[in-house]
């Protein structure tokens, strides 16, 4: 009896460590791609981005047009391509440490960031809550680019939540990490709280 309760322990001490290492292991790696992600987007280098870009997958846009929610579907990030409906990259500072599953919350109202900072929020459920809000027509929830996104295990949601000192037509960057086939890509960028008319 005795026995067994040890290799019970054993097993679970084992188990946790396991578990534990797996989770500092995406850290590390989600930490790298998420300061590579932002650093090419601040410097418009888009060899670095699409290091992050599955070939297979692509990367979507998610937009909205008069309130309602769109995307696109790109092979590769391309500076002189727009947005969804942003017809260009703006700039971003990207100073910030990451905050692990810290949420920013957006003021709509006045176009700005309540509260700046990085956060990266492992387990996200973001890209299933938007294929729910597609208009009943658009069957997204079929196409591979939502698949891959639909167990939350294997998403992160990343928000550089800063304000802008200039005018622009988005504050911060958003962005969503999947992980496939072991390896974190880039496979959305979140551009919805800018809703062109």
């Amino acid at each position: 009896m005795k026995k067994n309760f040890i290799y019970t322990l054993l097993f679970l001490f084992c188990s946790f460590s396991v578990f534990y290492a797996q989770t500092q292991e995406d850290k590390k790696e989600v930490s790298i791609a998420v300061t590579d992600i932002l650093k090419g987007f601040q410097t418009k280098d888009r060899e670095l981005m699409n290091k992050y870009v599955n070939p297979t997958y692509g990367v979507g846009i998610l937009f909205k047009s008069t309130g309602d929610l769109g995307f696109v579907l790109n092979d590769e990030i391309d500076f002189t391509r727009s947005l969804g409906y942003i017809q260009k990259a703006w700039n971003i500072r990207n100073q910030f440490p990451i905050q692990f599953n810290t949420t920013y919350e957006y003021d709509v109202k006045n176009l700005k960031w309540k509260k700046e900072g990085l956060s990266v929020q492992f387990n996200s459920n973001t890209v299933n809550a938007y294929a729910d809000q597609f208009l009943p027509q658009y069957s997204v929830k079929d196409q591979e680019i939502f698949k891959i996104n639909s167990n939350a295990k294997n998403v992160v949601f990343v928000t550089l939540a800063e304000n802008s000192k200039e005018k622009a037509p988005i504050n911060g960057f958003r962005f969503v990490m999947t992980k496939i086939e072991g390896k974190w890509f880039l496979t959305f960028i979140d551009v919805t709280e800018y809703d062109a008319e």
